[in-house]
């Protein structure tokens, strides 16, 4: 049940100057270099983007994930403050700019409006495969799809929705003196003149695995990102995924198989201390609201090459769309 809608009372602080006021008590994000800060700003906007049912672009629903986005968003708005004074100071082309920003206006993007709003989809209630019309055939018709290896998507050559590096993620934070010596060993190494420290982790998968994605997002926008002119909507998640599981298991040999949402870290502001890379992304890809399914070798390996597996038919749980 929602909360009943109460209008702001006269000495009520906004919400943004509450988020204001968090951030310059805990100022998490002072030690990101310019292009780092840039890279999260940009990461945001993208995040915080929408394609509505009318072709339009739009904001996130202020629901739970739309309200951490904004809180973050003003949080590093008030970063650049800090460091640069109000806005626009500080703001340049770079922010948004630095690679080609997708093109939620085109045609492509009225298109997968258009188709999307008719199939009337409740998100988080299927899966969706974008793709090339030719593959996207393929998988409907013969359930033909490949699954790639965690080291395939560093490519260069992708685009900058599907370029990330799925065998590591980075964290970063400032420590405060005292934060160190609660992580060190022997405190007493600590010297006395030490201030802050910035500490860079990198969690790293070990080896290399095999990897194939879904998303449960029912927004448009995907399409544009993807550049995909077609897509497969599984209605049938339970029986996809069992399938998918047993023709990988008949071609895979011994492996660790595991599935699930994609966790999607802040490396500023991780929820937990246990990463499990394989299903783990960077923030700035949550709009791709990911379903992933990986298999891990047994025993590890440095690298795997493709499989291609045919799952059967799957018109009796998925449709094709074709833009």
């Amino acid at each position: 049940m929602h909360a009943p809608f109460r209008p702001t009372q006269p000495n009520m602080v906004p919400r943004r100057e509450l988020w204001r006021r968090q951030y310059r008590a805990n100022r998490y994000a002072r030690h990101l270099s310019r292009v780092e800060l840039n890279k999260r700003l940009r990461d945001l906007v993208l995040n915080m983007l929408t394609v509505t049912p009318e072709a339009k672009i739009g904001l996130l629903q202020m629901d739970r994930v739309g309200a951490e986005l904004m809180e973050k968003w003003t949080h590093a708005l008030e970063e650049m403050v800090q460091r640069y004074g109000p806005y626009p100071a500080g703001f340049d082309r770079d922010i948004l700019h630095s690679e080609p920003f997708p093109d939620f206006a085109s045609e492509l993007a009225q298109k997968a409006a258009d188709r999307m709003s008719k199939l009337e989809l409740r998100k988080g209630e299927v899966f969706i495969k974008l793709g090339k019309r030719k593959y996207m055939e393929a998988l409907f018709a013969a359930g033909q799809l490949r699954l790639q290896p965690g080291s395939f998507f560093s490519n260069p050559d992708h685009n900058q929705a599907v370029r990330d590096d799925e065998m590591s993620l980075p964290l970063s934070f400032m420590l405060t003196r005292e934060q160190i010596i609660r992580l060190v060993q022997n405190p007493e190494d600590v010297p006395p003149n030490v201030t802050e420290q910035r500490l860079d982790i990198q969690f790293e998968s070990g080896a290399d695995f095999w990897l194939y994605c879904v998303t449960q997002s029912i927004d448009p926008r995907l399409f544009v990102d993807f550049n995909a002119d077609a897509c497969v909507v599984i209605r049938d998640r339970r029986k996809f995924s069992q399938r998918l599981l047993d023709k990988a298991k008949g071609r895979l040999g011994t492996t660790e198989a595991r599935q699930g949402r994609a966790n999607y870290v802040d490396p500023l502001l991780p929820k937990s201390p246990k990463i499990f890379v394989p299903l783990s992304k960077p923030f700035g890809y949550a709009y791709q609201d990911e379903f992933r399914f990986c298999w891990l070798p047994k025993p590890p390996v440095k690298q795997v090459g493709h499989v291609d597996l045919e799952l059967g038919p799957l018109e009796d749980i998925a449709e094709l769309i074709i833009l």
